[in-house]
This record gives C-alpha cells, sequence and structure tokens, in this order.
C-alpha cells in the first residue's frame, strides 16, 4: 500500500517535470517540533538549522545520506527495475485498459480502510464520511472494490496517508531515504508508511506479499510512459529526489491554481521601470 502510494506521487511528480521542464530546491518554513531531528528540548532548538551545511530541499528535507542513497539509486534503478520490475511492468501494461482499471480499483479500496481514521485526524469529518461510504459501496456493490461504483454516483475519494496527516502537524520530512526495492522516502514518510501498514499485520504475511507485489507492478506499470523523463536526466537520482520532495511537499502545502510563491512575489513596478 505503501509502495503504491509513492509510485502515484512520482508519477505525478514526473508529469510536473515534464510541464514546468525544471526542478529546483524549494525552502519550507520550519515547524514547530520535528523528531526527526535531534535536540528537540525547547522551541529554540526546534527552530535551529540542522542542516549541517546541506542544502535544505522541499519540506526541510535534507539529503545528509547521498553516497548511500546513490549507491541504492544504482541497485534500485540500473538492476532492480531494469532486469526485474521494468520487464514485468511492460508485460503488465499491455493488459487492457479495463483490466488495469479494475485492480487499481480493488488497491484503492483497501486504502479507504485508512482513509477514514486519518481524515478525522486532519479534521475532515466530511473526508473521513466520503471514505467510509466508499468503502462500504465499492466493497460491496462494487465487488471487493473492483468497480469504482462510489465515484460514478457521486461520493469522490478523500485520499489521505498518514504521512500527510504527519506533515500537517508540522513535522517535516528529515532526511531523504533512497530504501533498496522500496525506492525513494523521507524518514516522515517512512513512519507514515509503518502506522498506514497496521492492517496488514492483521493478516497472514503471504497476504501482505502478494498485496505489495501486486501494488508494485501496477503502479510501475502506469509509470512506463514517463520513462523517459529519468532516463533522459542529466541527473537521475537529483531530478527524482527533487520532484519526489515538491510533490510530497504540495500533498501537504498545495500551491492553488495562479497562486503566487513568496519566492515570486516581487514588484512588478521595477519591471516597468525596467521598460521605461
Amino acid at each position: 500500500m505503501a509502495l503504491r502510494h509513492k509510485c502515484k506521487q512520482l508519477t505525478a511528480a514526473l508529469t510536473a517535470v515534464l510541464a514546468l521542464g525544471v526542478v529546483s530546491p524549494a525552502v519550507a518554513s520550519h515547524g514547530s517540533y520535528n523528531p526527526m531531528m535531534p535536540r528537540q528540548l525547547s522551541e529554540s532548538a526546534a527552530q535551529a538549522d540542522y542542516s549541517y551545511g546541506y542544502s535544505i530541499l522541499a519540506g526541510n528535507a535534507i539529503d545528509t545520506l547521498e553516497p548511500g542513497n546513490r549507491a541504492m539509486w544504482y541497485l534500485n534503478y540500473d538492476i532492480f527495475d531494469h532486469y526485474i520490475l521494468r520487464p514485468v511492468a511492460h508485460g503488465y501494461a499491455l493488459l487492457p485498459r479495463g483490466v488495469q482499471d479494475s485492480v487499481g480499483h480493488f488497491l484503492s479500496n483497501i486504502d479507504e480502510v485508512n482513509n477514514i481514521p486519518n481524515n478525522l485526524l486532519v479534521g475532515d469529518v466530511d473526508g473521513s464520511v466520503r471514505a467510509t461510504g466508499r468503502l462500504l459501496i465499492n466493497t460491496t456493490i462494487g465487488i471487493l472494490g473492483f468497480f469504482d461504483v462510489a465515484t460514478a454516483i457521486g461520493i469522490e475519494p478523500a485520499v489521505m496517508p498518514m504521512d500527510v496527516v504527519l506533515g500537517k502537524a508540522d513535522v517535516e520530512q528529515g532526511p531523504f531515504i533512497m530504501v533498496p526495492a522500496y525506492g525513494p522516502t523521507t524518514a516522515r514518510d517512512l513512519h507514515g508508511a509503518a502506522i498506514d501498514g497496521l492492517p496488514f499485520y492483521a493478516v497472514s504475511w503471504p497476504v501482505t506479499i502478494a498485496h505489495w507485489a501486486l501494488s508494485g507492478v501496477h503502479t510501475r506499470a502506469q509509470l512506463v510512459p514517463q520513462e523517459a523523463v529519468v532516463d533522459n536526466a542529466l541527473d537521475p537520482y537529483i531530478q527524482t529526489r527533487d520532484v519526489f520532495l515538491m510533490y510530497d511537499e504540495n500533498a501537504i502545502n498545495p500551491v492553488q491554481e495562479g497562486e503566487v510563491s513568496a519566492e515570486d512575489d516581487f514588484d512588478e513596478a521595477l519591471l516597468d521601470e525596467i521598460d521605461g
């Protein structure tokens, strides 16, 4: 479930890169409390800079583990993905669109179990009610979720993974981590994935592994059209890291269409003076 969520994030992030054509680090404000960094004993300590000379990325993430992360990137991307996951995903992508959509609906329906309490934690009662309704309707009428009947009748998804809940509680990303066979993540995302995985602890490990494998293959297949973005990047590791972190941050602090960020908030009178 966590892997599928990450792949969704990467899909949207890579699409953003195609649209923007550029990736740049972002600086987010410090949260009031951050268990991912040391010495959180006072408000002043919480506001201190613990980047240790490393560049601050989106969501205040830091890449203090870059040498090891690059080694894991090579293992994941050049070996595991190239020789195992990519061929399987390309084969899966040949299945009829309707079959792939049904698998995606089934996996999303399982996520509703977490969306119900997670929406309550951020105060979104309406989202929790919608997630409950979607789970009941799609599990029954939708035949275990293979058909998204809830959306068809107007009950829209209310996706709320635990890593977003933690982010909205001002928990910062912490270090960026490249995990073997799991892919890009952060300390905060790993905490969230562990909590979201609690429902699976109640089932047998073969079921958990089967769900994890199906999620990985399905979502990797959705990334097939975006492969060239990473393959042709000057530094695939940096590009993947930055778009992943920016998408993660946007899930917590979304930039609305037409909104101007603080970095772009300049005095237009200066441009008029230059033109004049």
